[in-house]
């Protein structure tokens, strides 16, 4: 509390000596006038004088009354009143000596000054100098993180990024240091850049190509991110292949981060690199903080429908896609559709299986979406998350439960380790059968002998009479099996 009122206490003093000094610099012109007026009194009435002291009062009266103009620069309002207060002393004073020739120099001087400095400011040299500055400043640093690209965060880096707003040439030289940090930050430095000078673009290009560090690469192609030119953006697309898992997704969050202006010219690229099977481990192909634009959720929902590995990736694409549309707002359209989807069987089973896990983390499936999902005609995966639901509800319809315990008996006599795996799970968690899977711990490899023995229980447990059924289908908490 004391900090909070101190910190006030210090922006209050701040403004006073802010508005203090704005109000000096301004009152300099209505001075000169005032005493030219004074000493031209006795000799003739100067009211051309006392009418540019009105005029001088008035513009300050409105500079310091409008909330506005404490957020402009000042140069504007002080060149209006000295040049204005020079022309009030050429006719209005009739003195002719050493003061008038003092007021009209500094009058006329001190506007000079400032539009020179103005212009200075706008020429970026300032910013160019820091710049340079800055850019020193990281090539002797000697502390790094560990992951480079964490870099991005590092205040020296932001601040030399702010001082690269003119022109990207000091973080360009950079690129040649010896040291892999140094060119990495000089990269981040220059990350999404949008404003680049003839050359320079293709210069970092040629660094992601030739670059033998994978974090080298991937600060170049984030350093592209804001590309407009076409043969650029496909040139970028490239890196979707790259052997280094930390440059594709560096290429994938550089090519859409503007995804609409650029879909077309990507979408194979795109498409072929889902396509592969040596990138099936790289999740879905979705930015942090990014959602999908129309035209790729339609060409994800088509490929969804195809063989082959695009499927699987598709899915999962879209899937994450409408989790975080999900997150920030559950909006009842895309619920109609995703029911809708998971409803239908020409839906492609891929897609409706992430559909259902995305409805059952949300808790938005009701008893008759469920009660389709038992049918068995559903995907056995759907089908185990539409028993999982169902079971994990204190309060649910006994029948549908019953029907959801005779669903994992069918599923654990399924030929595939996998799903058997998981029903394991399930009937183990949701309906107290102790099948070996150890508390809290992950699911045995497939393969494993563990794994053979939990399926043998679950088979031993799928296989008793109707009686032991109803036992086993008690809720949480009542009676348990011993397999």
């Amino acid at each position: 509390m004391s900090d909070m009122r101190s910190s006030r206490v210090a922006n209050f003093v701040d403004s006073l000596f802010f508005g203090l000094g704005r109000g000096v610099v301004l009152l300099v012109p209505s001075a000169f006038l005032t005493v030219a007026a004074i000493r031209s009194w006795d000799q003739q009435k100067p009211w051309l004088l006392l009418g540019g002291i009105a005029f001088q009062l008035l513009v300050m009266l409105w500079t310091f009354l409008s909330a506005r103009s404490w957020n402009q620069p000042i140069g504007p309002a002080l060149v209006t009143l000295y040049l204005t207060a020079v022309a009030w002393l050429w006719f209005g004073d009739g003195v002719n000596d050493w003061f008038t020739h003092l007021s009209k120099g500094v009058l006329i001087g001190f506007p000079i000054i400032v539009f020179g400095f103005q212009t200075l400011i706008e020429s970026g040299a300032p910013m160019l100098r820091d710049a340079n500055i800055l850019a020193d400043r990281l090539s002797n640093r000697q502390d790094w993180p560990a992951d480079l690209l964490q870099c991005r965060v590092l205040p020296e880096v932001k601040a030399f990024r702010a001082s690269l707003a003119y022109d990207a040439a000091p973080a360009l030289a950079l690129l040649d240091h010896p040291r892999i940090e140094v060119r990495v930050a000089a990269l981040l430095a220059l990350e999404f850049r949008k404003d680049w000078r003839p050359g320079q673009a293709e210069y970092v290009m040629q660094i992601a190509q030739r670059a033998e560090e994978p974090v080298v690469r991937a600060a170049a192609v984030l350093a592209l991110g804001n590309l407009e030119d076409r043969q650029m953006i496909e040139a970028l697309a490239q890196f979707l292949n790259d052997p280094s898992q930390e440059v594709r997704r560096a290429a994938i969050e550089a090519l859409l981060w503007e995804g609409e202006n650029c879909w077309a010219w990507i979408r194979f690229a795109i498409r072929r690199n889902m396509s592969d099977p040596l990138f099936r481990d790289d999740g879905p192909l979705l930015p942090e903080g990014q959602l999908l634009i129309p035209e790729m959720v339609n060409d994800m929902t088509a490929w969804c429908a195809e063989k082959g590995q695009i499927s699987a990736r598709a899915a999962e694409t879209l899937a994450a896609h409408f989790n975080r549309l999900m997150c920030e707002r559950i909006d009842p359209t895309l619920v109609a559709w995703i029911r809708q989807q998971l409803a239908d069987p020409q839906t492609p089973a891929v897609l409706r299986v992430e559909l259902g896990r995305l409805m059952q983390v949300h808790k938005i499936l009701d008893d008759e979406l469920l009660d389709q999902m038992l049918d068995p005609g559903t995907p056995a995966t759907l089908r185990l998350i539409a028993c999982e639901t169902i079971l994990s509800q204190e309060t649910g319809d006994p029948m549908l439960r019953s029907v959801a315990v005779s669903c994992l008996k069918d599923l654990a006599r399924l030929p595939n380790r996998e799903i058997a795996l998981g029903t394991a799970d399930v009937v183990q968690r949701r309906l107290g059968v102790d099948l070996g899977i150890g508390l809290g711990q992950p699911l045995p490899p497939v393969n494993s002998r563990q794994a053979g023995d939990v399926v043998r229980r679950l088979l031993a447990w799928a296989n008793q009479g109707d009686d032991e059924l109803e036992q086993s289908g008690a809720p949480r908490g009542g009676s348990r099996w011993t397999i």
